[in-house]
């Protein structure tokens, strides 16, 4: 390990994504070009590529303004270790070549002398290394959370030229997954098992492909699969992580959110007694048989930021969780605490079967909890607009309403009923509060905002006489099915309000809304006559349940696509996000060894029963771009979805898998009860090669 000084840098003070930066004499002469991620720096010299990482300084929490302040090294050095991935008897002459420029300079300056200052770099989207060995190239591009490599192959026979050397590195490893370790003084720096694939008619076809160590610190590829002799080959390693989060009983993750930095927090319950917890956390016991948690982890899900129980002596369940602009976490769920923290001039002081908490950003004590409804009533869903206030939603036995709401009164036929209320942003009143039902047993599951505040709800009913409105695109239940409803931003009208379902038994379980104000919608349907698209993905049911997919018109008069996906057996849509193109993302489990996956992408197969599935549909849910399997031998289910910078795609649920695939240098590598948490980040880069369609985004 070596000791290692960085001189200060003054930076642009606006935060660009990862670009590669020319050396225009800010750099070592050997360096041609330069790029930044986390503690490391990467250097990209003629015949190499060489890597410094920084023991990580500690974590602060910045003020919340408009532009991060100039980065500034430390002037202390810190332990350090660098790495070099060398080209063994690459062609001469070889060189890196910048590739898109991107708008903007970066501009250095050193000491006081001004003629040692680089003003007006360039910096670029991509690198390109062209013809490191007769017929292979190198192209590099990335994002803040990572490099992508893509080796670029004429034919295919190419490959027995590629030879890496790791200089620098402790050891070398291949995992039982085929991923490389490349083990060192700081940690290990992982790359997953690589994908090959070649280009047919248009088509991406997969290639089985493998690393293969020659010795100690030597590497290159080795094609073990079919493939077609005279095509290009294109091999694309990529990066990720996956961690368990428990103590020795059981623990799980109902909902997840991720902030601007690519911290992940996750809001579940647990029964352990010794589920990780951070000094100087709220609330560092279990004070009953079930509390809630909330975790924070750092962007790479190697540490916790914070970590902290919350609840009383009876049971709490933690439910949903959801951020604001400051970064602090609002959680709901259902308790039968009498002592559960509850903060002064909060809303509602006395017992309740609700609970809504908001956490501050250190994680440290609450900004306010209170209680809500009555004892029975339960939170499913949440959401926090850009002033602070969060919306709730669930079922009551009897909740607060507010005068002029839309719906004061709960017919008095139903013992639960679905409700949708919004706190004033200190948790000391409410905004409006209203239920929403029919003369039979529905609850609210999900909760989603727009750009204006208008709130979206998904759920369950039996009731015929459920408030839906005149046009929308559904007016009749048939059986027990799910409901989609949009609420005037007072609370006072609905602005449309629909069934979806068939002739059987259909639950509403998330919904999200894109920047058009199309809802997305998943659940679980047992019904052969779901509303499913004429051009959808999959147009019959698969087994005895499937999951569906379904998108509303901004009116909700009419579906833009709706799509069933599943298999033969138990299938079910938990959690659904959409990005800025209006590709839609969805997670849940599957007892299905037939479930729809796309194995050019990933390769997986059913391991337990049930696992759980990440899939990735086109806007207009025709075509299925990425979808597997991701569990282990025991019962895994995927119960949120979001995404953070740079497209990254994050994951929660449970899993009572021993094998569950995490990744070395993850917080928690092992399972330490009967049933764990877990959380997943994959990079974007996974999906860039999906389908055309995604190559747009960076």
């Amino acid at each position: 390990m070596q000791n290692i000084m960085t001189d200060p840098l003054l930076l642009n003070k606006i935060k660009l994504p990862l670009s590669f930066v020319a050396n225009n004499g800010q750099e070592d002469s050997r360096a041609h070009f330069s790029t930044s991620i986390k503690n490391r720096r990467i250097f990209f010299s003629s015949d190499r590529i060489t890597l410094v990482e920084l023991e990580p300084i500690e974590e602060s929490f910045p003020e919340p303004d408009d532009f991060p302040a100039p980065i500034n090294e430390p002037d202390e050095p810190r332990n350090g270790v660098a790495l070099e991935l060398s080209f063994t008897n690459a062609n001469a002459s070889l060189a890196p070549e910048g590739i898109s420029q991107l708008p903007g300079h970066h501009h250095f300056y050193r000491g006081n002398d001004s003629t040692k200052w680089n003003n007006g770099v360039p910096h670029y989207k991509e690198l390109r290394y062209p013809g490191v060995w007769d017929g292979v190239d190198l192209d590099l591009s990335g994002s803040k959370d990572g490099l992508k490599m893509n080796w670029v192959l004429d034919k295919p026979d190419r490959i027995s030229t590629i030879r890496l050397h790791w200089a620098g590195a402790d050891s070398l490893e291949i995992d039982s997954t085929g991923n490389l370790l490349v083990h060192h003084a700081l940690g290990t720096l992982t790359d997953l098992a690589p994908i090959a694939y070649q280009e047919i008619e248009g088509e991406r076809k997969p290639v089985d492909c493998v690393y293969r160590l020659y010795d100690s610190f030597d590497l290159g590829f080795e094609l073990i699969g079919s493939y077609m002799e005279d095509l290009p080959l294109i091999i694309d390693p990529i990066i990720a992580y996956a961690t368990y989060l428990g103590g020795s009983l059981t623990d799980g993750c109902s909902g997840i959110a991720v902030d601007t930095q690519g911290c992940v927090y996750a809001v579940g319950s647990t029964n352990s007694i010794d589920f990780p917890v951070t000094p100087g956390a709220f609330q560092t016991s279990n004070a009953g048989g079930s509390d809630v948690f909330i975790t924070k982890f750092s962007s790479d899900g190697s540490s916790l930021i914070y970590s902290t129980y919350l609840g009383g002596s009876g049971s709490d369940t933690g439910n949903a969780i959801s951020l604001d602009t400051q970064d602090c976490a609002y959680v709901t769920g259902a308790t039968t605490s009498a002592n559960y923290p509850i903060t002064s001039g909060a809303f509602q002081t006395t017992a309740g079967g609700i609970f809504v908490s908001k956490l501050a950003a250190n994680g440290e004590s609450l900004v306010y909890s209170t209680f809500l409804g009555n004892a029975g009533s339960r939170a499913l869903g949440i959401a926090v607009d850009f002033q602070g206030s969060a919306y709730v939603t669930g079922e009551g036995g009897i909740i607060p309403t507010t005068p002029g709401a839309f719906q004061t009164t709960p017919p008095s036929s139903v013992s639960s009923i679905g409700f949708i209320t919004k706190f004033s942003d200190d948790g000391g009143s409410l905004i409006y509060s209203t239920y929403l039902g029919g003369s039979s047993s529905g609850h609210c599951n999900g909760i989603a905002l727009d750009s204006y505040n208008y709130a979206y709800v998904i759920g369950m009913t039996g009731s015929t006489d459920f408030p839906v409105t005149p046009g929308a695109f559904q007016t009749t239940l048939i059986g027990t099915g799910a409901f989609v409803t949009k609420l005037s931003t007072d609370g006072s009208a609905l602005v449309y309000s629909t069934f979806l379902s068939g002739s059987s038994y259909d639950d509403g379980r998330s919904i999200a809304v894109d920047n058009r104000g199309h809802a997305l919608v998943t659940g679980r349907t047992t019904s052969i006559d779901f509303p499913v698209t004429a051009n959808a993905f999959q147009i019959t049911i698969g087994g005895g349940s499937d999951a569906y997919l379904t998108k509303l018109s901004p009116g909700g008069d009419s579906l833009i696509g709706s799509t069933y996906l599943g298999g033969s057996q138990h299938d079910d849509g938990y959690g659904i996000t959409v990005d800025e193109l209006g590709h839609v993302y969805v997670t849940g489990h599957t007892s299905s060894p037939n479930f729809p996956t796309t194995q050019n992408v990933l390769a997986s197969v059913l391991i337990g029963a049930p696992d759980s599935f990440i899939s990735i549909l086109s806007s207009d849910l025709a075509h299925l771009l990425v979808s597997y399997y991701l569990g282990g031998s025991g019962g895994d289910t995927g119960s949120s979805i979001v995404l953070g910078p740079e497209g990254a795609v994050y994951t929660g649920g449970e899993t009572s898998s021993a094998n569950f695939p995490v990744t070395p240098g993850a917080y928690q590598t092992t399972l330490n009860g009967t049933r764990d948490a877990y959380i997943t980040k994959t990079g974007f880069v996974l999906y860039r090669q999906a389908s055309v369609e995604i190559e747009g985004w960076f």
